[in-house]
Order: C-alpha cells, then sequence, then structure tokens
C-alpha cells in the first residue's frame, strides 16, 4: 500500500564481544602487579598465559616496587626426626604488613609448601625475599644451610661450612646482596671461646664458590661481641660490640670489600639491653628504659654519627618488641616475642600510634621456634634463576 512505511530488516551481524584475553599483556601486567600474593596465586592458576606474565621478570619488577613489607614463617616439621617425609608439616606462612585502613583486616597469612626436610631447621637470614634456613642450634653451629624462595618453591642447599672445633663457637649467619657487583654472599661469623674478642669468619658466594672460604682473623675493631645477629644495610652487616662497660660500638663488614670497620654507638643513648635493627632502610638503635618503657634512635643519615634522632619513646611496650615498619601517618608496626614454658615464642604483631601513645594488637601470628620470622619483601623472579643455580 502506498505510504507504508518498510519494516526494518533486522541485523543479523555478529556482536563482537571483547574479553579479557583481548586487554594487552602490559595492562594486564599492571593490575595483577597490585593485587595482594593471596589473589595473585589465584590469577596465576587462571591460564598458562597469566601464569607466564606473573613469572617474568618485568612483572616482579612491578610486584617489588608495590609490594608492602611481609613477615615470614617457617613452620618445620617434627623436629625430632632426622629427616621428616610428610610435605604437609614443613611450610612457610607470609603475613603481608599493609597500610590502613586495610591493616586490621586484609593481612592474611599465606601458606607456601617446601620440600626442606632437614630436622631443626629456621630462620637465619634473608636479602631481597631469599631466605637462609639453618638447623642445629639457634647460634648457627647447624651443618645444614639453604638457600630458597617460598613464593617459587625453590630451593639451593649450600656445601658445608667447615667443621665447627671445640674452643671455636659460632655466633651466627649473614646473607646479603652486593649491587656493585650482583652477588649474594653468605657469612659465618665465630669467635674462640677463650677470648670472645677475637672475631673469625667464613664466607660463601653463590654461585661462585664451590666452596667455603675462611677469611680467618682480619683486623677489626676492638670490641667484644654482644649481639649474635647481624643486620644488613648499605652492602655491610652491622652488629653491636664493646671495648669496655662505657664504650659500645656498631661492628660492621663490608661484603663487597670484605673488610671490617666500625663507629661508634651515640653517647646519649643508654645502654643496658641494646638491640639493633634496620626499618625503613635507616638502622636503629633500640634503648630500654625500663620494663614498660623504650625509644627508638634512628640514623637518618647512614655514616653521619651527628643524625641519630630520637624517632619513637614507646610506653607499655614490655621487653622483646622490635620496629617492624613506619606507616604513611607516622605509626609504628612492632613484633613482640614472649618465651612460653614449651619453649616456643609467641609472635604478636601490633602498632604504636606516637600521637595518641596507644598501643594496640593487631594480630597474634602464631608460636615459632627460636623466633623463627624474619621481614622482607617477598619476590616471585628468583633471584637464583640468574645465577643459574640447579634449584
Amino acid at each position: 500500500m502506498r505510504g507504508t512505511k518498510r519494516k526494518a530488516a533486522p541485523n543479523t551481524a555478529a556482536v563482537s564481544v571483547a574479553t579479557i584475553s583481548d586487554v594487552p599483556n602490559p595492562i594486564v601486567c599492571d593490575i595483577l602487579s597490585r593485587l595482594p600474593l593471596n589473589s595473585i596465586f589465584t590469577c596465576k592458576r587462571v591460564s598458562k598465559a597469566w601464569r607466564d606474565l606473573i613469572l617474568d621478570p618485568h612483572f616482579e619488577r612491578l610486584h617489588l616496587s608495590r609490594s608492602p613489607l611481609s613477615l615470614f614463617f617457617f613452620r618445620n616439621g617434627d623436629i625430632n626426626n632426622i629427616y621428616n617425609s610428610n610435605s604437609a608439616s614443613s611450610h612457610f606462612e607470609i603475613f603481608q604488613l599493609h597500610d590502613p585502613p586495610v591493616l586490621e583486616h586484609y593481612n592474611a597469612s599465606l601458606k607456601f609448601k617446601t620440600e626442606v626436610y632437614f630436622s631443626g631447621m629456621h630462620i637465619a637470614a634473608s636479602c631481597n625475599g631469599l631466605i637462609l634456613l639453618s638447623n642445629g642450634s639457634r647460634f648457627g653451629d647447624g651443618r645444614v644451610i639453604i638457600v630458597c624462595n617460598p613464593l617459587r618453591a625453590q630451593h639451593f642447599i649450600l656445601p658445608k661450612p667447615p667443621k665447627i672445633v671445640t674452643d671455636i663457637k659460632t655466633l651466627g649467619f649473614g646473607f646479603g646482596h652486593s649491587p656493585a657487583t650482583d652477588q649474594y654472599k653468605v657469612l659465618r661469623f665465630y669467635y674462640h671461646t677463650p677470648s670472645p674478642s677475637i672475631l673469625g669468619f667464613d664466607i660463601y658466594t653463590i654461585g661462585i664458590d664451590d666452596k667455603w672460604r675462611s677469611l680467618g682473623y682480619p683486623r677489626q675493631p676492638p670490641a667484644v661481641v654482644f649481639t649474635s645477629h647481624l643486620v644488613f644495610l648499605n652492602g655491610a652487616f652491622h652488629w653491636i660490640g664493646r671495648e669496655n662497660r662505657n664504650s659500645w660500638f656498631i661492628c660492621y663488614f663490608n661484603i663487597e670489600k670484605e673488610l671490617l670497620g666500625s663507629f661508634p654507638l651515640p653517647s646519649h643513648v643508654r645502654i643496658v639491653f641494646p638491640y639493633l635493627g634496620v626499618v625503613d632502610n635507616w638502622l636503629y638503635i633500640l634503648e630500654v628504659c625500663s620494663l614498660d618503657v623504650q625509644k627508638v634512635w634512628v640514623m637518618k643519615d647512614y655514616g653521619d654519627f651527628s643524625s641519630w634522632t630520637l624517632e619513637y619513646v614507646i610506653e607499655g611496650a614490655r621487653l622483646g618488641a622490635w620496629p617492624l615498619k613506619m606507616l604513611k601517618d607516622g605509626t609504628l608496626l612492632m613484633m613482640f616475642k614472649k618465651i612460653s614454658e614449651n619453649g616456643y615464642i609467641k609472635i604478636t604483631l601490633a602498632s604504636y600510634n606516637p600521637q595518641t601513645r596507644v598501643l594496640k594488637k593487631i594480630k597474634h601470628c602464631g608460636n615459632s621456634l627460636w623466633g623463627a620470622s624474619v621481614a622482607d619483601v617477598p619476590r616471585f623472579f628468583s633471584s637464583m634463576d640468574a645465577l643459574k643455580l640447579q634449584c
């Protein structure tokens, strides 16, 4: 009929639907790198393409730049057995230390199975997300030393260090990285029991040495070793020593030059039970004023002795509290350790607000033998890959 409009023919052309696979890899990589660890591991199982993307070195660099400091715990198996074949009983737990407002609600522990089953293994040190494990006593007399990456389920067993003779006492191990040479080194330091001021060193360079090298007794600061743990910062291991009751030092060992040195502790700091640590790439000293009051002194400019600054006065902390991280609002994250009757150490995470002077418990992180925990940033791409180690 004239004047009647024709109906439009239906559009039968296929409608193009975009999927996640159409998103460019750089954008997907950027998005995934911002996720927490548990979400990243979920995404890793989505497809082979995403798995390869997450294991790519570019993703590791992005994630590392955004990943918060984390607490690593190693839960060993039955320490009464020489060899434990139960893979479920030996694992790592990683507890991410996010900044508020998600601090109290977002920090879930992650578990990673490990093939490390040697008796009595515990965390001795860490560096760049790689963990150094040792067995034996807490003073490092063990004969098995392992470097591992929990996120990649990789581990490398180091050659056995020289045997400890009866009059030598091992103090501990250090694990550090030299940016100049891109080498990782493990240091064992010890002293002769009749004279604790005589220090000796054994060192092993991963991927270079086929056995430990003894450095003997190099020229050193005249200080009796006071602390048995090593703090790594600016290419050097640090520890506290003293020459006499009123003369205290921070001693250090440069891993690139393999030389010793020292500088004095600030004279205005009262030293009773000194503790040395690193927070936000600053060297700090914990001054114990009383059972309930501790002061945190920070060296704001490394090597400048006049830059020691009183950063926190913590009330109600009790003994056994260590700073971990300074948050954006000035709140200090701390870790508390308390020895239980069965010899295990109860570990609790807490925050201290310097404005309100409120010390607040965040989470009980469990019990660990010998306080087997360390603070570091997890890494997906293992430096052991670059060293071409057989892991």
